[in-house]
């Protein structure tokens, strides 16, 4: 089985991989693993570390999109205070210019 394995791949491998010894193929075969499997494990770790960047992004913009929901909140809030102040200051200012009035025209 095994040169049978062997037998096709040397049949499938380029021209210049047949004039390496088996050993030579052997070793370059480990290294192209062991190249492979570094690649693999950089883009997992590369992977992990968007996932992480994503996920505290993502979170950032829940705590920023909150923040914009209670200012606008305290926005609608502070026009409604506003609005009855304003209100609140028309009625007493005209309550003040009617008791001056009659003040002046000598009421008591």
């Amino acid at each position: 089985m095994i040169k049978q394995f062997a037998v096709v791949l040397l049949l499938a491998a380029p021209l210049p991989l047949m004039a390496q010894t088996v050993d030579e193929q052997l070793l370059s075969a480990q290294m192209a693993y062991q190249q492979a499997n570094n690649q693999q494990e950089q883009a997992a770790d590369r992977l992990r570390q968007a996932q992480a960047a994503k996920q505290q992004a993502d979170q950032r913009l829940l705590d920023a999109q909150d923040a914009v929901q209670k200012a606008t909140d305290e926005l609608a809030a502070a026009g409604s205070a506003d609005a009855a102040a304003k209100q609140q200051m028309q009625q007493q200012t005209q309550q003040l210019n009617e008791a001056w009035k009659r003040k002046e025209a000598g009421g008591q």
